[in-house]
């Protein structure tokens, strides 16, 4: 009797302790169900301390309760971390066997063993990683994905993770319909982020080979190397560019983060023009990043990738507070497209913190906080396009603006003779081609030194001013005129006869003399003399005309000067 109560007291306190080591622990997860968010608060973990354990080991810790309960759905242990055991149970309350997919969304773990149990008994193992080439991946993917049937009752899984990479490990289990979904929602989100860039990068190819501007080269090689980046520790490059170079894979991440961020600073350089207004600031960043490129490479000879990694993560981390110094410090110097710069800045440093704190573990990682910088380089590359547009904009209405400036005469405004030549010569061709009558009409000032010798020559531009604005107001739109060298004008006058050319410089000739220009001591009158030609039906070229005007002038002048004389090439006509 005695030993039957003792056996029911070892019974119920038996029982007791499974149930609270139960209660203690997480909950197993229905296999009949779909767990579209990660599973971290159902599992437990374990970090190695003491060197590798094996699975025996790993369950007789489970067993005595050395396991911690995740407390975040993404377990996240950060760079460098000691290798980690994950449990989790799964029942399955049907009486067959249920098909789901374990999927390690994370895709730059070295080594993955995965052991499914039932009842105690390890029913599978299976190994990934990226260690291994893609193609011996048990399911295709750029993530690690384990397929399973559970049978009836609970299962058990443990995981043992090893890698250099930062510990961040995001668990689904899901149907393996759901994950293909799944995964082609991921496989369309990222389409657009890399077809917006990859478009953004064939624009800005397109234009340096047009414009040949270096700073439309080093922004799309600046998209270039963040595609190339986030292909890399998303595992699309793995999956698609190299998937049978195991080696690169295990560099690829902190060798193309370092680029990016080199070639983003060597675009900051060139686009805020950095040499030119901050040359220290220039040699500053220019030693800044050789010495992350020099650190980075002596991890790589040390064959470190706990240390290349952490000089990838820290130099980008600090590679997006330069990037917004760099944009505040110019739009300070008044830089106008340095404003779009700036809040590019902001942008891109604001998504590159988010995930790397994320990666880093010390905030949530999700789908949201992993991709931030996806999302901060979309609005960074859209506003730093923008920016190099305003600077194309504003390039092209300064040399609008140069060529303009560089046909007008500075004192009158008008055309000078370059202007008058690129005028006229279509006008001129079109005469020649269908035998229109075209005049040329050359006026000079009467004793223009005698009024500048006893005025000033701010009087004389005074008075260039004021012939400059009677010929405007005097001439038809279709009439090229221009400042032809000091105090000779020039108008050339399209189906034109000299009749009417001669009407014309007659009416200017008295408006001139009945002019008169205020100066210090009172004002004085102005007189000019005129020579006016019209082109014959053959042979004739504009040079020739603008000779014979020439001569019609030089006959003006002779015979007494204020006067129009014109000619038919040849056959004098005084006036």
């Amino acid at each position: 009797m005695k030993q039957n109560i003792v056996w029911l007291v070892f019974r119920f306190t038996s029982a007791l302790f499974v149930l609270c080591s139960t209660l203690a622990s997480a909950a197993p997860l229905p296999a009949v169900v779909d767990h579209p968010s990660a599973i971290g608060q159902s599992a437990e973990y374990l970090q190695e301390q003491a060197g590798p354990l094996a699975l025996p080991d790993a369950m007789a810790a489970y067993r005595a309760g050395k396991f911690t309960q995740g407390k975040a759905p993404v377990l996240s242990f950060g760079i460098g971390a000691n290798p980690v055991w994950i449990h989790f149970a799964v029942v399955n309350p049907t009486a067959i066997p249920v098909n789901r997919r374990l999927v390690i969304e994370t895709a730059w773990l070295n080594h993955i063993d995965v052991h499914f149990q039932h009842q105690g008994m390890t029913d599978a193992t299976i190994r990934a990683g990226d260690t291994q080439a893609f193609a011996q991946r048990p399911v295709a993917g750029r993530f690690f994905n384990f397929d399973y049937a559970f049978r009836t009752g609970v299962s058990d899984v443990f995981i043992r993770v090893e890698t250099p990479d930062p510990m961040v490990i995001p668990l689904y289990l899901l149907s393996p319909q759901k994950s293909g979904i799944r995964k082609t929602k991921q496989v369309l989100s990222y389409g657009v982020v890399y077809g917006f860039l990859i478009a953004l990068m064939a624009y800005n190819a397109i234009l340096y080979a047009s414009l040949r501007s270096t700073r439309y080269l080093l922004y799309a090689i600046y998209l270039a190397m963040f595609v190339a980046a986030n292909m890399a520790y998303t595992g699309h490059g793995f999956a698609w560019v190299w998937p049978d170079s195991v080696n690169w894979q295990q560099w690829s991440n902190p060798v193309l983060m370092v680029l990016y961020g080199v070639s983003g600073l060597l675009f900051a350089a060139q686009f805020l023009e950095l040499r030119t207004h901050f040359p220290r600031i220039h040699k500053g960043v220019i030693g800044f990043s050789l010495s992350f490129v020099a650190l980075l490479v002596a991890a790589m000879l040390m064959g470190s990738q706990k240390y290349a990694l952490l000089v990838a993560f820290t130099y980008v981390f600090l590679f997006s507070g330069v990037m917004l110094f760099l944009g505040a410090i110019s739009v300070y110097a008044g830089q106008k497209p340095a404003r779009y710069f700036l809040i590019a800045a902001v942008s891109a440093m604001v998504g590159a913190l988010v995930t790397n704190l994320a990666v880093w573990g010390f905030i949530p990682n999700n789908s949201w906080t992993f991709r931030a910088v996806e999302i901060g380089m979309l609005l960074d590359a859209t506003l730093l396009a923008l920016a190099l547009a305003s600077q194309l904009r504003a390039g092209q209405v300064e040399r609008i603006q140069a060529e303009r400036l560089a046909q007008l005469d500075p004192l009158t405004g008008l055309n000078n003779r370059r202007a008058f030549y690129d005028k006229t010569s279509p006008l001129w061709s079109q005469a020649i081609r269908h035998g229109n009558n075209t005049v040329v009409m050359l006026l000079d000032i009467d004793f223009f030194k005698r009024v500048n010798d006893s005025q000033g020559h701010a009087y004389g531009d005074n008075v260039l001013k004021a012939m400059a604005n009677i010929l405007q107001q005097s001439i038809r739109q279709g009439d090229v005129l221009a400042r032809w060298g000091g105090e000779e004008f020039i108008v050339f006058l399209p189906e034109t006869s000299l009749q009417e050319a001669a009407a014309l410089a007659e009416r200017l000739r008295s408006s001139i003399a009945a002019m008169r220009i205020q100066h210090a001591s009172g004002e004085t009158a102005v007189t000019a003399s005129f020579g006016v030609a019209q082109k014959e039906a053959h042979h004739l070229t504009l040079d020739a005309l603008i000779a014979a005007a020439d001569a019609c002038l030089y006959q003006s002048k002779q015979q007494g000067r204020n006067r129009v004389t014109g000619n038919l090439i040849g056959r004098p006509l005084l006036s």
